[in-house]
């Protein structure tokens, strides 16, 4: 008992060591709202890595101004590491909520996927992808800013540009 106790305390407290520029993403582990499993890795340009409420509402403010389809297409590729909530909340509650959403949104269950990617307190972790491997990594605090840098990719958002 006590061998087990120390080798899960050494366990734990082996230090995360945070993917950088030219490391791979490997997102095989991931679902999506509705369970299907993860089927982007050629085409993802952009991840949004959320791990907060607040990253979280960063998200989704900025999502309102882009077109959609670059999220359902796989070149913005929205990532929520769900892992710390509750199995009992995630399932009642929050996947299915986020099954009213007009775009998917890739879910770490585990936290295996997420574990190594950077963070920053209630940030938006938006990283560039080319060919699996990490381009850049920027740190997003409002949504303003994260929907100015999407928009090269997505465009803007169809309801918008009928308005216009």
């Amino acid at each position: 008992l006590f061998i087990l106790f120390a080798t899960t305390a050494c366990y734990q407290s082996k230090p995360v060591e945070y993917l950088a520029i030219g490391n791979q993403v490997d997102f095989s582990l991931l679902e999506d709202q509705y369970g299907h499993p993860f089927k982007h890795e050629d085409v993802m340009n952009t991840v949004l890595y959320v791990n907060s409420m607040r990253a979280k509402k960063i998200t989704r403010d900025a999502l309102e101004g882009i077109d959609l389809s670059c999220l359902d297409g796989g070149r913005v590729v929205y990532l929520a590491d769900i892992s710390g909530m509750p199995s009992l909340i995630s399932k009642l509650i929050a996947v299915p909520k986020m099954r009213d959403y007009d775009y998917p949104i890739w879910l770490d269950y585990s936290g295996l996927a997420t574990e190594q990617l950077p963070v920053r307190e209630d940030m938006v972790t938006l990283i560039a992808v080319d060919a699996g491997a990490i381009r850049s990594l920027e740190f997003i605090a409002d949504s303003q800013t994260l929907q100015d840098k999407l928009l090269p990719e997505c465009g803007v958002a169809k309801q918008q540009v009928a308005s216009h």
